[in-house]
């Protein structure tokens, strides 16, 4: 689905911090934002904003950012991700290096 992108490598579940996030989008241009995608599923609508909490508090917890730190990028867009059904619900949290 996002190998459309031809300004990213698209990583799916590889290492990254101390475990895998779902989606990891580089971009051949080091300006550019790294994107970090996590994704959830719940069974019912009304938990749909705690799983992209969730998946936010995820990408903190396991460090997804940590890799593309090392190498030199500074802008990272965090999203978390729920789905119920045919329905979903997106969360960003954003984070530049200090």
């Amino acid at each position: 689905m996002l190998s459309g992108f031809p300004d990213y490598h698209v990583r799916s579940n590889r290492e990254s911090g101390d475990s895998r996030p779902d989606l990891l989008l580089i971009p051949l241009d080091e300006t550019q934002p790294v994107i970090i995608v996590e994704l959830k599923h719940v069974d019912k609508f009304n938990q749909m904003e705690k799983g992209c909490e969730e998946a936010l508090e995820q990408i903190e917890r396991q460090d997804y950012a940590a890799g593309v730190l090392e190498e030199g990028y500074e802008n990272i867009v965090k999203y978390g991700i729920c789905f119920c059904k045919k329905s979903c619900v997106v969360k960003s949290g954003n984070k530049k290096a200090s």
